[in-house]
């Protein structure tokens, strides 16, 4: 199926009303699946296109690699992996796993929310892509040791209560050698300190009376039902000190993610791709399974 010239399909079955959870027993767990059960994530960005359609999921894409980050592509490494084993934990609606998948790669989605799953599916089908989906816990991968080339996740590990938790099981999964792409929030960033500090956290009132914790659970992600998925931020140090204690090696990090219009008038001359590697808000971590 091309992707330059998407067809609609409405003989793909309704998703169901009422979607499957799984029991955690944590707080916070069910507010990430209440989040993303009711709010398929980078889905308020799609203006034009029919929910469920080939085109939905298309301009998803397109603001995502367009508009949102440009940089996604190369420093995720989409197109390097063919014929490797690819676990993504948390994969979304299916948009970065699906570029694994046409690349050539050989996927495997777990996520928390089931209502990701039908969307990861479906954007899958639509596609023509094959690939694997399993409704589980990112802290409890379902998975033997030593399964995978990669694992890949994208703004997942920081809404979980057992990071370090997470991280280690990432390891077990691994084939010795293997790779970890991993994104988290930057706390040396320009969106956490003027947006969710200043902006929410002191002009508008809301320290005076929560924590940031709180601030942000309310504010990172787009909430119609007022979900409060836990948020966390991490600087260099501490993201590198908790994949070490993991037992990663050979770890890189780099920080990237503005758009435009996100800078002061003042330093409206500086482009965004390269405020984004010094105040971004996104940081990627690459590292290494010893050998």
């Amino acid at each position: 199926m091309s992707l330059t010239e998407p067809k609609s399909d409405t003989t793909l079955p309704p998703a169901p009303a009422v979607k499957p959870r799984i029991a955690t027993d944590d707080h916070y767990k069910e507010q990430v699946q209440d989040q993303w059960n009711e709010d398929a994530c980078g889905s308020h960005y799609v203006e034009k296109a029919q929910e469920g359609t080939l085109e939905w999921y298309l301009e998803a894409e397109e603001y995502r690699y367009g508009t949102y980050g440009p940089w996604m592509p190369s420093v995720m490494e989409f197109s390097k992996h063919r014929g490797k084993k690819v676990l993504e934990v948390g994969g979304g609606m299916g948009t970065d796993h699906a570029q694994f998948a046409r690349h050539g790669a050989i996927t495997t989605d777990l996520d928390l929310s089931a209502g990701h799953l039908e969307h990861a599916k479906r954007n899958f089908r639509l596609r023509g892509l094959t690939g694997e989906f399993v409704h589980g816990d990112g802290e409890k991968l379902p998975f033997p040791d030593n399964t995978f080339d990669v694992v890949y996740s994208n703004g997942v590990i920081h809404h979980t209560p057992d990071t370090i938790g997470v991280v280690r099981d990432m390891l077990r999964v691994l084939k010795p050698g293997g790779k970890i792409i991993i994104m988290v929030y930057a706390e040396n960033s320009w969106h956490y300190w003027r947006e969710q500090v200043v902006r929410l956290g002191i002009e508008q009132g809301l320290l005076a009376r929560h924590s940031m914790n709180w601030v942000m659970s309310g504010s990172v992600e787009k909430s119609t039902k007022g979900q409060r998925p836990l948020v966390k931020v991490y600087t260099r140090k501490r993201l590198r000190a908790m994949f070490e204690a993991a037992g990663f090696r050979n770890i890189s990090i780099v920080q990237r993610q503005m758009v435009k219009g996100e800078l002061p008038g003042i330093l409206s001359w500086v482009p965004v791709s390269l405020a984004g590697r010094f105040v971004g808000w996104n940081l990627i971590l690459k590292a290494r399974k010893p050998g």
